[in-house]
């Protein structure tokens, strides 16, 4: 991370001397992109997004650019006794943008780039705990789901080294420092059922909703890594 920052240190006076076209030979790019999760990246990682990424130059300096961002997750939680079939969780998200980029050759296989993407997400959560067990007053039975659902937009300035592995081939990361407005529907809903020594039942549980709207800006060091090919 240290070194991508230092690159992109030293090629800022670069953009204000004399502009070094890029090689235009090929006028589109296609790439796959992962966005690791620093905080996770060296463990299990369950929440990798991965991208498509397109690019057209309309000038010998100049892009526009498009990504298509999903991820989904699958758990199934049985790790002790009373947890039943049923339980788990599912979550998927996708996203997509669009923006413009400005390049700048540095060495013959080196350039960066920088500009601006604005896109817009929807993302959702399911989440179920089917649980069964016994108190002192008897079998007890529990099921609670959770859904959630995730709508944002974000404008997202960002900046980018690349370096061609071969006349076509590259790789390529990416920092950038998003600003998200996101909504959020969540609802909670729980059914229980008591079993008494009578046998009697006494019926326990509800329902919750939450809405909310949040707006972060955070500057992400690695936002994406990836593979880009020349067409």
């Amino acid at each position: 991370m240290k070194q991508l920052l230092l690159l992109l240190l030293a090629a800022l006076p670069l953009a204000a001397a004399a502009q070094t076209p890029i090689d235009t030979t090929y006028r589109y790019q296609l790439g796959l992109t992962a966005s690791p999760q620093l905080n996770k990246f060296f463990t299990a990682n369950r929440s990798l997004p991965l991208g498509l990424l397109y690019k057209r130059q309309v000038k010998p300096t100049q892009a526009v650019r498009a990504r298509l961002v999903g991820q989904y997750s699958r758990r199934d939680t049985a790790n002790y006794a009373q947890v039943q079939d049923g339980t788990g969780i599912r979550e998927w998200q996708l996203d997509a943008y669009v923006g413009y980029e400005w390049q700048r050759l540095l060495r013959k296989r080196f350039s960066w780039y920088y500009g601006a993407e604005v896109g817009a997400g929807i993302g959702r959560l399911n989440q179920r705990e089917v649980v069964a067990w016994s108190n002192s007053n008897g079998p007890y039975q529990y099921d609670w789901r959770y859904t959630g659902k995730r709508w944002q937009v974000q404008l997202r300035p960002f900046a980018g080294l690349q370096v061609a592995l071969t006349s076509r081939l590259s790789v390529l990361a990416e920092t950038a420092a998003p600003l998200t407005y996101r909504k959020l529907n969540d609802q909670a809903r729980g059914t229980g059922m008591q079993t008494l020594a009578d046998g009697s039942y006494v019926p326990s549980g509800g329902t919750a909703y939450y809405k909310y709207t949040r707006t972060s800006f955070a500057w992400r060091p690695i936002q994406l890594i990836g593979l880009s090919f020349r067409l």
